[in-house]
């Protein structure tokens, strides 16, 4: 079969890479090299030669089963990093700090007494402990459907301490929402977040970054147009006409591995079953620096850890700074480097070295309707596009959800592949 996909970022990647296998597959990037990569930045001086991710790609294997499996298909070699968090508020003053001991892919989290010193620190250590036994109960019991996590930790009374100063940042921060769409996240996907070996493995990343990862895909692809932005996309006589900045071509099945809302805005003849689906998942906006500005650290470089969060009360959404240096083992003698997500403030403006937007999904109390809407279209007999990405599978959209979707929507399109090859046989 002729196959289009739609779009480089580490769902189109996988799901061209893995039809390819069997089928001619063009891959239909709009910037200049995969959206997987797009964002990374070259450093230049004494880093020369070296690429940050942009967002950092980092996963613990425990939530990440797919993606494990397939970087070691790909022999995509991985390390582990310390991902240790400090918690400040508005005046830069570290509030609490949890760090880990790693022992092989092992990491045990701990606090030192300092940490704990203050009756806050205190409340905070007691409510994680709290809170870590009443999910893994609550999920066992299967107690979980149908709560937000803001009404489970009512019902369950975890220290406000812990949910407003770590809990909800944290959720904002993976997730990338503010903190009330933190508190509106369905409990059961914190808890399988949270007991998946969250703060008991260790984070990992790929060894040689993002464009390892890509490069190894790409190898696979026989055809790829990059900057070549899709802008409609239209079935046509039992075809699918793909309309880029290459021109028009036909093809026997489309994969979207855009966002949702992207998706439905370039397929020009979207049925009204279709619409409502995608419409049906929603997106906040996701602004990523990378810079050398050390006034968005903690006040104190004692309190300086690979990750720190920002906690106040006038932003709807956490600040979160990564010492890159301590999370890119290559780095680690480099100069000060920082990637600042969804920044509450602006670094110096000569300290500015990339700056990138993505949106990412949000997760809440209507996207198990949404996912269960789109996986009835990838049911229909006859179709012929498709649509994967992180938010197109249940949990925290990320990396592994993108990849498990991609080779979920890959393996549909065998099964009508093998239908139509045994149709014209017969």
């Amino acid at each position: 079969m002729n196959i289009a996909v739609i779009g480089g970022g580490i769902a189109g990647l996988v799901a061209a890479w893995q039809l390819s296998r069997r089928h001619a597959v063009t891959l239909f990037e709009r910037h200049a090299m995969p959206g997987f990569v797009a964002s990374s930045v070259a450093l230049d001086g004494a880093a020369a030669g070296l690429r940050v991710d942009v967002p950092l790609r980092v996963f613990y294997p425990g939530y990440y089963p797919t993606l494990t499996r397939l970087y070691a298909e790909l022999g995509v070699s991985t390390e582990p990093v310390d991902y240790a968090t400090t918690f400040s508020g508005a005046d830069g003053r570290a509030y609490f700090r949890w760090r880990n001991a790693r022992l092989g892919g092992w990491s045990l989290p701990y606090v030192l007494p300092q940490d704990v010193a203050s009756a806050r620190g205190w409340r905070i250590a007691q409510g994680a402990l709290r809170f870590q036994a009443r999910a893994r109960a609550a999920q066992a019991a299967g107690q979980l459907g149908g709560v937000s996590i803001g009404e489970f930790v009512a019902a369950e009374r975890i220290a406000p301490d812990f949910v407003d100063g770590l809990l909800l940042p944290a959720i904002a921060t993976i997730g990338t929402c503010s903190t009330a769409d933190a508190r509106a996240y369905p409990a059961a996907v914190v808890a399988g977040y949270a007991t998946a070996g969250v703060g008991r493995q260790s984070v990992h990343r790929a060894r040689d970054g993002a464009d390892a990862v890509a490069a190894k895909l790409l190898a696979g692809i026989a055809r790829v147009q990059c900057s070549a932005g899709v802008v409609a996309v239209r079935r046509r006589n039992g075809q699918v006409m793909v309309q880029s900045a290459a021109g028009e071509e036909v093809f026997d099945q489309v994969v979207f591995a855009t966002q949702a809302n992207q998706a439905l805005a370039l397929l020009a003849d979207a049925a009204p079953d279709e619409v409502a689906a995608l419409a049906a998942f929603h997106y906040r906006a996701l602004e990523v620096l990378m810079h050398r500005d050390t006034a968005l650290m903690p006040q104190r470089r004692a309190d300086w850890s690979p990750v720190n969060a920002r906690v106040c009360a006038e932003h709807a959404q956490p600040e979160s700074t990564i010492w890159i240096n301590r999370v890119q083992p290559a780095l680690r003698h480099a100069a000060p480097l920082f990637q600042t997500v969804m920044p509450q403030r602006s670094p110096r403006d000569d300290s500015v070295i990339g700056h990138a937007r993505f949106e990412r999904p949000l997760v809440d109390a209507g996207s198990a309707a949404a996912l269960a809407a789109l996986q009835q279209l990838h049911a229909q007999p006859g179709r012929r596009v498709w649509w994967c990405g992180s938010y197109a599978e249940a949990g925290v959209p990320l990396l592994e959800s993108a990849v498990r979707s991609a080779l979920a929507v890959a393996a549909r399109v065998e099964v009508c592949a093998d239908a139509e090859a045994m149709g014209r046989a017969a």
